[in-house]
């Protein structure tokens, strides 16, 4: 079903006209009744054409714009409505100027009470109509004359709106339903209503209500007051939902597919100003409209570009392309709409960063996760996903959960070669740099080093460490004379020197215990693997329950080296504490 949104000045006419095309009264409060004003959305249907077609009515006075604003966001076509005996009026103008900003695609203008004025007037305010409109997405839209009084131009009206809702609603996409009213039913519980953006929905569907991350489950749906099983894009739906506790549901809130939205409270857009103000003020009371959503946010325009860093104060759902209306309370206007280009700004996006994203963002998905990837360098996949809404980069690096950029990889991968290289440098005999230890001086993740160094052939994991493809740490003959000196020397007896005494260069050490021909069993203590081969023989020649003065003794060491080797033994494996005593296995 086709949505329609009214539009225009307080008191032209938009819900007579509705009620005219539809039979139904829209406006749904006993005080609109009243002030005779819609105050709120009202909404009805009928059938044009054999298309079933629902009305958005909104309110024109210009103190219930939020809600005006609340009801134009997911709509296939507006229906701007002008009085024959008026003319433009300023909230003409505040509306016109939303439907612009939004890129409404279609709509009809109906130039209303032509009842009360001469063929003369009509063509007057029809002139008056065309030179408005110029330059506007709403410069070839019809201009239908029309009285709800009379009847006359209803029909012609019909065959226009007809025109402009023939285009279908691609129904595969994750589900998106702005939510405009909430309300509880005795016996079913919460009831949200709105106009399918995006998708389908069907009865038992899991859905998440958006910021707060409400998990719920579709119990009921009804369409034109009717139950039905499934909505489809387009249409108004009533939805029955099932939560957990009693969550606060209500307008500003979005109904999506789980995990396809992702929520923010700083993003980067693109805006234009209003057609009343020749640039975006720099001060205001400024209020951000998306969807149905009204929060306060602050502004900062990027250089001289259209680019702007938008705060809010509260969690939005936002995703790249989505369009909103920037409206200043102190000012009582619409200053300003764009569309969000980065749903989690970066720090200091560059005029260039602005144009690359505007400039794709009616691209596709993928497209679209290319350009926020440049950007961002290094992103979560899954984030790359939903604020692209659907793309990942073709050509990014996966580590993890993490998607690197080309370009970023190429430049993390030069700071891991001039590292290694000095690595290398400083400790020739060791196998590379840890890959804990090259991730920190980096400052990222290590499985994104892990990544750029599987992908770079210049590079190789050697024994658990990174390296230069080509590099070699083999131990010299010179340095294996000087080995088999101390290892000599060692061997002599079991009061073997603390091993930071033992008369090696450092990195011949490090060799050595790395190759296992000196075994570390303790802080500052080290045998030879003869030595350690006659150790665990020697404990396993012990008695069950032998202590540590019957292993000191039968090895003729100190107790400062028996006590550590016999922890060493411990953990090993090769024997088992019981009290003051161990067995060997």
């Amino acid at each position: 079903m086709p949505i329609i949104a009214t539009a225009g000045h307080v008191d032209h006419g938009k819900s007579t006209l509705v009620q005219a095309l539809t039979g139904t009264d829209p406006d749904r409060w006993a005080e609109e009744k009243e002030r005779g004003l819609t105050i709120d959305l009202g909404f009805a249907w009928t059938t044009i054409n054999g298309t079933t077609v629902g009305f958005v009515d909104v309110p024109g006075h210009e103190r219930f714009i939020k809600n005006m604003l609340a009801g134009v966001g997911a709509v296939d076509c507006a229906l701007l409505v002008i009085a024959a005996d008026s003319g433009w009026m300023p909230q003409t103008e505040e509306h016109a100027s939303v439907l612009h900003l939004l890129d409404t695609p279609r709509g009809v203008i109906a130039l209303t009470r032509s009842d009360l004025v001469d063929a003369e007037t009509i063509e007057l305010a029809t002139l008056e109509i065309l030179e408005e409109v110029e330059g506007t997405v709403m410069s070839d839209w019809p201009i239908v004359s029309v009285s709800s009084v009379t009847g006359d131009g209803l029909e012609e009206l019909r065959d226009h709106l007809a025109d402009q809702i023939g285009t279908d609603r691609v129904l595969d996409e994750p589900v998106r339903m702005w939510i405009d009213r909430s309300f509880s039913i005795r016996g079913a519980g919460l009831v949200v209503t709105g106009s399918l953006a995006r998708g389908s929905i069907a009865i038992g569907d899991e859905v998440e209500v958006l910021p707060d991350g409400i998990m719920a489950r579709v119990r009921g749906l009804h369409r034109h007051d009717e139950p039905v099983d499934c909505v489809n894009a387009g249409e108004r739906a009533a939805v029955n939902l099932v939560t957990d506790g009693s969550p606060i549901i209500g307008r500003g809130h979005l109904l999506a597919a789980p995990s396809s939205v992702g929520t923010t409270q700083r993003f980067t857009a693109t805006m234009q100003p209003a057609r009343s103000f020749a640039e975006i003020p720099k001060r205001g009371a400024f209020h951000l409209h998306l969807g149905t959503a009204d929060v306060n946010v602050t502004i900062r325009r990027i250089g001289e570009t259209d680019g702007f860093i938008i705060d809010t104060d509260t969690k939005v759902p936002a995703t790249m392309g989505d369009r909103f209306i920037l409206r200043d309370s102190g000012r009582r206007s619409v200053v300003g709409g764009g569309r969000i280009l980065d749903p989690h700004a970066v720090l200091r996006p560059t005029a260039s960063d602005i144009d690359a994203l505007a400039g794709v963002l009616d691209a596709d998905p993928a497209t679209r996760g290319d350009a926020l990837l440049t950007l961002r360098a290094i992103t979560e996949t899954e984030r790359l996903i939903v604020d692209s809404d659907g793309g990942t980069a073709a050509d990014g690096v996966i580590a993890g959960p993490y998607t690197i950029s080309p370009a970023e990889a190429t430049r993390i991968a030069a700071e891991i070669q001039t590292i290694v290289s000095a690595y290398h440098a400083d400790y020739p005999l060791r196998p590379g740099i840890g890959s804990g230890e090259l991730a920190t001086q980096l400052g990222i993740h290590e499985v994104i080093v892990a990544a750029i160094v599987k992908a770079d052939a210049a590079f190789i994991m050697n024994e658990g460490a990174v390296a230069r493809a080509e590099f070699t740490h083999t131990v010299s003959d010179q340095d294996e004379r000087t080995w088999d000196v101390v290892r000599e020397q060692l061997e002599t007896s079991f009061a073997v020197p603390r091993l930071s005494a033992i008369d090696v260069p450092p990195e011949l050490l490090h060799a050595i215990l790395r190759r296992g021909d000196l075994v570390q069993v303790g802080d500052d203590l080290a045998f030879t693997k003869l030595q350690m081969g006659k150790i665990v023989e020697t404990a396993r020649s012990l008695p069950p329950g032998f202590t540590v003065a019957d292993f000191r003794d039968s090895l003729s060491m100190s107790r400062r080296q028996a006590v550590p080797t016999l922890e060493w033994l411990d953990r090993t494996g090769v024997t088992i504490r019981s009290g003051d005593g161990r067995i060997a296995r």
